[in-house]
């Protein structure tokens, strides 16, 4: 996993697979004090999550 540091955040980039297919996300902030990551709907329909 590669961490990027802008001065003020920690970003990275992730990959969901869901039905063999495979959707790169990228900036996603690390938030180490967070229990959940929310990721738009929207940008998951792409890949047909519903």
């Amino acid at each position: 996993m590669n961490l990027f540091y802008d001065g003020q955040l920690i970003t990275t980039s992730l990959t969901v697979t869901f039905r063999g297919e495979a959707l790169r996300i990228d900036n996603v902030v690390v938030d180490t004090g967070s229990s959940h990551t929310v990721i738009s709907p929207d940008i998951l329909e792409t890949i047909g999550v519903t």
